[in-house]
């Protein structure tokens, strides 16, 4: 029998794929229809990755250290104020008050207990855009009414000017994040509270999702590290959200914060008294372990994009010198967003890419961007430089 594949065979199938997939109507929607493509073809290059790959043996060592020989004293109740041992570890690597952080289940349901307290009664959210289309989306489920503010290409700035234009007297919250999601721009201590400032005017609050903002961690000598100082010590009037999920890779740990000023953090307790029900207190026991030796982690995130940065930025500046594409790839992070010249329909573009060439990336419409792509280099050095090779090769093609 003969077991070569027609050439034509693997585009029928990624045809037949790519059917459902660039319908989905959400971000989410697309990566769990990209993962499943990718699973059923182990060949299809994969460029939409912006969470660090998982650190598995360095996280089995906590698990082992933890509990192997004895129940570890971190493995206390999470009920009434979360885990005390991650609280504190939180309070003293980002210098903020204990009594101003709630731990949750991830970034999102940080998000969501802040946008019950401030804006559930119907109040306006002012929502970046581009933008992480879950922050609209959580802003909604809150019951408020969502407009969007730009931050225009090329240089993803906050637009102040626009923002004020678009306060209400009814408006409650402003949501950002940091490093942007799409772009990988990372916005000023100064930038952040220019930003509170102008949401203060009329009584809202500055919501920033900081989960990518440990990339731009600084080194601080004799192997110690400062990370970004949280935007939350910056103004009363803002919170912070994040996790342990992108920068680090432990996605498996579920473990999120909330942190803000006492007295935010009161107002917000106030709205939800019984905090995130679906903490587990498994888990952030082990988050707890985490946060108090994670210079193993940091070394494995940054390992990582020592690996994939220089590919990435090495194809960015070809594209770019042929003139394929626009855009400089931040200092920071994993995320690039570059626009394709002459491409306003990248949905339709990155349909073409997966059918014809087998490489995945994200359109720029899943975070009203239409004509730019998202491009992720979390993955394993091996998985980034073979889509990028991909890539380039198919814009090449199509010129």
């Amino acid at each position: 029998m003969n077991n070569v594949q027609h050439p034509g065979a693997a585009e029928a199938r990624r045809r037949a794929g790519a059917d459902t997939l660039f319908d989905a109507a959400s971000y989410s929607d697309w990566v769990r229809g990209a993962v499943r493509l990718r699973e059923a073809d182990p060949d299809t290059a994969i460029l939409f990755e912006s969470t660090i790959s998982e650190p598995t043996a360095d996280l089995m060592e906590v698990v082992r250290d933890a509990f192997s020989l004895r129940v570890s004293p971190r493995y206390v109740s999470v009920f009434a104020d979360g885990n005390r041992y991650a609280v504190e570890a939180l309070a003293h690597r980002y210098g903020l008050s204990p009594d101003g952080l709630i731990t949750t289940t991830g970034a999102t349901s940080a998000l969501a207990l802040a946008l019950k307290a401030l804006a559930s009664d119907g109040g306006h959210v002012l929502v970046e855009q581009p933008g992480f289309d879950i922050l609209t989306r959580s802003a909604r489920d809150a019951g408020a009414q969502v407009e969007g503010f730009r931050r225009a290409a090329p240089t993803f700035a906050l637009d102040l000017d626009d923002l004020a234009r678009r306060l209400t007297p009814q408006t409650r919250a402003v949501l950002v994040t940091n490093l942007h999601n799409p772009s990988g721009v990372l916005l000023s201590p100064a930038e952040i509270a220019g930003a509170a400032q102008v949401a203060g005017r009329v009584g809202a609050a500055l919501i920033v999702d900081e989960v990518y903002a440990d990339f731009a961690t600084r080194p601080a000598g004799q192997g110690a590290s400062v990370p970004p100082q949280p935007a939350a010590r910056l103004a009363d009037n803002i919170v912070t959200v994040s996790s342990l999920t992108k920068v680090f890779g432990l996605f498996a740990l579920k473990f999120g914060w909330l942190a803000a000023a006492p007295a935010l953090v009161a107002r917000i307790r106030e709205a939800a008294p019984d905090g995130d029900m679906g903490v587990s207190k498994l888990t952030h026991a082990l988050a707890a372990h985490v946060l108090e030796a994670r210079e193993v982690f940091e070394a494995h995130w940054k390992r990582s994009l020592a690996q994939t940065r220089p590919l990435v930025a090495r194809h960015a500046q070809a594209m770019a010198e042929a003139g394929l594409i626009e855009g400089e790839l931040p200092p920071y992070g994993c995320m690039f967003f570059p626009r394709v010249t002459g491409v306003d329909d990248t949905r339709a573009l990155s349909r073409k890419l997966y059918e014809h060439h087998g490489v995945l990336v994200t359109p720029g419409e899943y975070f009203d961007a239409p004509g730019h792509l998202r491009i992720g280099f979390g993955a394993d050095a091996a998985s980034v430089a073979k889509g990028l090779e991909r890539l380039e090769t198919a814009l090449r093609a199509d010129r």
